[in-house]
């Protein structure tokens, strides 16, 4: 590897772990923006040797960038050029898939370093979660913007604890038994603290691990799940009675930790006619949703959409009380309401190329895995504003790429080989 891909891979992989670990305390830091521009530059500095796959998928990519770019253009004359941008890239940081086939030879190593990133994410996230609770001061951490260093959106939480999960039961992430056993402790209390203030988190976690037990064909680790899954009612019993101590205050939608509001948040994503807060949230987002669905496919934006740079939520005429909202907390209808009919349907086409690998790669024990972590994010980004930021663009793009690279290239991906690529 030379220096300067080095330096940049590690650079990468620096960046990626800090929104990982901060998400939305480090939004507005540009890192990854700045890293997506490096990246593109290091490819036409090394344009001779830069190898791609090049089929439907990666077509449908390209296609999502000119499109996106003309997009821009048209929006540019009508709007403030900052919001036209930031919208822009809801479709630009796929580039970062394009990047990563630029790594193909050290893939190894960065999926290394990725692995170590999510080994440390369930205790530095709760280390988070409880400083940020109990310490008032550290709200006023801040690097970047105004939010604190500290905050995190929960259902981006869960994306990245499922991302660790996975790891750890399929052997890629591996510790002694005493930490073994603490790691799998905080993995449960995370999750009862995401069910608590986030739906859709929930859903995406336990879809993902669903996706992922249904289509395993890999009988070790169906033996390590069932191994652990005799461990995982004791750690349960042990394990609700400190989220039962865990006293916070309620967060801005009202809801507070504990029994009655992780039960009201299950059954209210099966029971229509559940009441509260939850009940309005819910109604608020079917209410959009359904007007943008009026207006692309029964309305006058079917084909082009409303375009890049304005505010959905003015636009659509949209009352809430969040007045950074900008979009639709659903990345495929924000797709929907800002391109059109026709863009949204190449998107869901590009979506069904990737998922019916489910059923012709699930042999391949490490393209599943990927897999299953793309279920996750393109789960929650139904449920909140994801893929718009490079909180859940930056990593969910990443992981595209991987999935890309070690399948073109059909380089073997086990925990030994991981364990090893650290040099």
């Amino acid at each position: 590897m030379s220096r300067i891909k080095k330096t940049y891979l590690n650079l990468y992989v620096f960046v990626l772990a800090l929104y990982v670990y901060f998400n939305k305390g480090v939004a507005y830091s540009f890192l990854a923006e700045t890293v997506l521009v490096l990246g593109v530059l290091l490819i036409l500095f090394d344009r001779k040797r830069f190898e791609i796959l090049w089929e439907k998928r990666t077509y449908l990519l390209v296609l999502f960038l000119i499109i996106t770019t003309a997009f821009l253009l048209k929006g540019l004359m009508n709007y403030s050029w900052f919001n036209v941008v930031r919208d822009a890239f809801m479709f630009y940081y796929l580039i970062f898939v394009f990047i990563i086939f630029l790594f193909k030879e050290e893939l190894p190593y960065l999926i290394n370093r990725i692995v170590l990133i999510y080994k440390w994410f369930p205790v530095v996230a709760c280390i988070s979660f409880l400083t940020l609770s109990y310490f008032p001061f550290s709200d006023e951490i801040k690097f970047f913007g105004n939010n604190p260093l500290l905050l995190y959106k929960f259902g981006d939480m869960a994306v990245h604890l499922f991302i660790s999960t996975i790891l750890l039961l399929s052997g890629y992430i591996r510790f002694s038994k005493r930490f073994l056993l603490l790691n799998s402790i905080l993995i449960v209390y995370l999750f009862f603290i995401i069910s608590t203030y986030s739906r859709g988190g929930m859903l995406a976690f336990v879809c993902a691990i669903l996706i992922f037990l249904f289509f395993v064909k890999d009988q070790n680790i169906k033996k390590m799940f069932s191994y652990y899954g005799k461990f995982l009612l004791l750690i349960i019993l042990f394990t609700f009675p400190i989220f039962l101590a865990t006293k916070v205050k309620e967060n801005f939608q009202g809801r507070i930790l504990g029994v009655e509001q992780l039960k009201e948040n299950i059954v209210s994503i099966v029971n229509p006619n559940a009441e509260g807060t939850l009940s309005d949230n819910k109604i608020w987002r079917l209410i959009w949703w359904t007007k943008i669905i009026q207006y692309t496919f029964g309305g006058e934006y079917f084909f082009q959409g409303k375009g890049l740079g304005m505010s959905l939520v003015s636009a659509d005429e949209i009352v809430t009380d969040d007045l950074e909202l900008r979009s639709p907390h659903n990345f495929h209808l924000n797709v929907l309401a800002r391109f059109g009919v026709p863009i949204f349907l190449l998107w869901l086409g590009w979506l069904y190329f990737n998922f019916k690998n489910l059923w012709t790669k699930n042999e391949n024990k490490f393209l599943l895995i990927i897999l299953s972590i793309m279920s996750a994010f393109v789960i929650n980004a139904a449920f909140d504003v994801f893929f718009e930021g490079p909180m859940g663009a930056f990593p969910f793009w990443t992981f595209v790429g991987i999935y890309y690279v070690a399948e073109t290239f059909e380089i073997p991906i086990n925990p030994e080989i991981i364990s090893k690529a650290n040099n």
